[in-house]
């Protein structure tokens, strides 16, 4: 996927979009079993959600997997949770704090510094 947004943007690996996006697929892409909801090190699967803001800021939300596939029952007619909207059910494990481009091709160069040693 990196080397498709490469190409189609002629980014260079100095480039902050190049390393930001390095980061962003890092860290949504997700090893682990869906049966168990847990990673190969026995973490539960955590989904990362990356909004715009607006003004050049993002924001990462990370999301149990576990709770996202109880939500689908909760929206089922007929159950006692079908009048909640989805904001009342669907919240976040983790709220980052809003980011620029800048921001998180700053945070991919550390993440590759700590993974590295």
């Amino acid at each position: 996927m990196l080397d498709i947004l490469v190409d189609y943007l002629n980014l260079e690996e100095s480039d902050d979009l190049h390393r930001a996006a390095a980061y962003v697929l890092s860290q949504n892409l997700v090893h682990g079993d869906a049966l168990t909801m847990r990673t190969s090190d026995d973490q539960p699967i955590m989904f990362a959600e990356w909004g715009y803001l607006g003004k050049g800021k993002f924001q990462r939300r990370d999301f149990r997997y576990a709770a996202l596939t109880e939500m689908s029952a909760f929206s089922e007619e007929g159950t006692l949770f079908a009048h909640l909207g989805k904001h009342e059910i669907f919240t976040p494990t983790k709220t980052y704090p809003p980011m620029t481009v800048k921001e998180l091709a700053s945070i991919a160069v550390g993440h590759a510094i700590k993974r590295s040693i």
